[in-house]
C-alpha cells in the first residue's frame, strides 16, 4: 500500500472507494494490519502538538489544583496507544504523583491500563487525566467524555472518576460512562458489573446507589435509574457503533461527535427515520451514509474545507 494514500486517508480526504481499498488491505493479512498500524502511529504522533494556556487546569481534590503548561503529544489507532505526557507548570510537593492526559483525536479510540491493574477505554474526542500512581487513600482520575471502565478491586481505596457535573466512587466494577463536558443536560453511568455510587457535585441530595445491572440517566436535572436498552451500544471500545431504532438526528449528533464533522440536515423528511443496524468506525462517515441512503432516501455533500456535511 502507497504511503502516501494511507496519509490522505489519515487526513480523512479518500474517496469511499480509497476507503474501501485500504480497509480490505489492512484486513487482507497480519502483516497489512502491523503495517497500517505503524504508519498511524507515526502519523499521529507527529500530528497532534496541542498547547493549553496557564488558565486550564485539572482538579485531583479539593486541597491541589495543578495548572498543565504543555501537552506533549498522544496518538492512537484501534487498541493501539502511544501517550506522552503533560508538563506540569508547577512542581508538586513530595507527596503528589505526576500526572499523565491523554487527548483521543476524532474517529480514533484509546485503551490505558492505569497502575493498578485497571483497564479504560476512551471514546472519540475524549480527554482523560490521571496520576501515574494513585495515593494511599483513593484513586481518582477525571473525564471529560466517553470511557469504558475494568476497574481492578482495592476494598482500601475506592477509584473515583470525577466529571464536570457527577462523581463515580467504585471498589471494582464494569462500568460505562457518558459525560462530554459540551453536552450540559447529557449524562450516564451504565453498570455492567458490581456496584456505583453516583453524587451530584451541585446537590449532595442527587445521589443514587446502583447495584445491579442497569443504568443512572440525568434527567431534568436529576439522576434516575433506567435499565440497559441494547449492551451492545458499549462494543465502541471494539470498533463497533450498533444501533437499535436511533432517531436519524440523534445519530448524526454522534457521527459528528465521533468524525469531528458538523453536519447539518436540510431534508426534514429524514427525521421520521429511525436506524438500527452497526458500523465499524474505521469504515468512515461517507461509507456510513451510503449505507444508510439504502433505506432512506436523502443525498449529501461534502465541504472539507469547513468539516462540513449538509443532508438534502
Amino acid at each position: 500500500m502507497e504511503k502516501e494514500l494511507l496519509h490522505t486517508y489519515f487526513r480523512g480526504n479518500t474517496t469511499l472507494e480509497e476507503e474501501k481499498q485500504i480497509m480490505d488491505w489492512a484486513e487482507a493479512s497480519t502483516e497489512n494490519h502491523h503495517e497500517y498500524l505503524k504508519e498511524r502511529m507515526i502519523w499521529n504522533a507527529i500530528l497532534v502538538n496541542y498547547k493549553l494556556t496557564e488558565s486550564q487546569s485539572v482538579s485531583f481534590n479539593r486541597k491541589r489544583s495543578f495548572n498543565l503548561w504543555k501537552f506533549a503529544g498522544i496518538a492512537a489507532s484501534l487498541a493501539l496507544l502511544i501517550t506522552l505526557s503533560w508538563t506540569l507548570l508547577n512542581m508538586p510537593s513530595e507527596d503528589t504523583e505526576g500526572l499523565q492526559a491523554v487527548l483521543v483525536p476524532a474517529g480514533q479510540r484509546v485503551q490505558l491500563i492505569l497502575e493498578d491493574g485497571t483497564k479504560v477505554w476512551l471514546n472519540s474526542n475524549s480527554s482523560f487525566t490521571y496520576p501515574t500512581s494513585f495515593g494511599s487513600k483513593s484513586r481518582e482520575v477525571e473525564l471529560n467524555g466517553e470511557g469504558f471502565f475494568e476497574v481492578a478491586k482495592d476494598t482500601r481505596k475506592p477509584f473515583i472518576v470525577k466529571t464536570k457535573k457527577y462523581d463515580i466512587k467504585v471498589l471494582g466494577t464494569t462500568f460505562n460512562v457518558y459525560a462530554y463536558d459540551h453536552e450540559a443536560n447529557t449524562f450516564e453511568a451504565a453498570l455492567l458489573n458490581g456496584s456505583i455510587d453516583i453524587s451530584s457535585k451541585a446537590n449532595e441530595k442527587n445521589h443514587i446507589i446502583l447495584k445491579t445491572k442497569g443504568k443512572v440517566s440525568e434527567v431534568d436535572g436529576l439522576l434516575r435509574k433506567q435499565a440497559i436498552d441494547n449492551p451492545d451500544r458499549f462494543r465502541w471500545k471494539d470498533g463497533q457503533i450498533y444501533l437499535d431504532d436511533v432517531p436519524f438526528e440523534t445519530l448524526m449528533e454522534k457521527f459528528s461527535l465521533y468524525y469531528d464533522v458538523h453536519i447539518k440536515i436540510e431534508n426534514t423528511k429524514v427525521l421520521n427515520y429511525h436506524c438500527t443496524g452497526k458500523f465499524r468506525q474505521s469504515d468512515g462517515i461517507e461509507y456510513a451514509l451510503r449505507v444508510l441512503q439504502k433505506d432512506v432516501k436523502f443525498s449529501f455533500d461534502r465541504d472539507e474545507k469547513d468539516k462540513t456535511i449538509l443532508i438534502k
